[in-house]
């Protein structure tokens, strides 16, 4: 049987002692905020970070800590919110703050290993997410793994004086193993 919260790269942890303060220290990482789909007005605490994590009774949200195979480094975050599991459905987020991890596969990776999450072990039909039309590196992950364009909300974020469309994306359980199955 696969191990759904370990992919070819990464595995998928709990937040362990430290992680809430790495993740406070580098939300400040050239890019991040800009490409949260989510405003970003202010800056998170750990302890705004731990309490994002500490659900674990949940059924409706799923937070997961990013590791890297080769040595179980942190690489960032991933989760899935608002699940509706009469509908089978939800809202899929992540983020990997540092520059240099970015590039590499993780993220790819990470994506495929949440959805192998959602749709092997949760059930979900269909996994969603929003993400800024500028955001070309996050738009090609995506579409890689199977994401498919639904919709564009017009001039929906305000950056560098100008306004920019966010694109609404989903990816069907179906899709996501057809797709997983040509790259794998």
């Amino acid at each position: 049987m696969k191990d759904v919260v370990q992919g070819n790269w990464v595995h998928l942890t709990e937040m362990r002692d430290g992680d809430a303060e790495w993740l406070q220290d580098t939300q400040w990482e050239p890019g991040l905020l800009r490409n949260l789909s989510a405003d970003a007005f202010h800056p998170w605490t750990a302890a705004e970070y731990s309490e994002l994590a500490a659900e674990p009774d949940s059924n409706e949200h799923f937070f997961f800590m990013v590791r890297a195979n080769a040595d179980d480094g942190l690489l960032g975050w991933v989760m899935l919110d608002d699940v509706y599991f009469k509908n089978r459905r939800a809202t899929l987020g992540i983020a990997l703050p540092v520059a240099s991890d970015r590039g590499q596969g993780y993220g790819e990776d990470t994506l495929n290993t949440i959805l192998s999450f959602a749709f092997n072990e949760l059930g979900l039909h269909k996994v969603t997410l929003e993400v800024n039309a500028n955001n070309e590196a996050a738009i090609h992950a995506y579409e890689t793994v199977g994401f498919v364009r639904e919709g564009v909300n017009r001039e929906a974020v305000f950056q560098d004086g100008q306004w920019l469309d966010l694109y609404a994306y989903g990816v069907l359980a179906s899709e996501w193993a057809t797709v997983s199955r040509e790259t794998n």
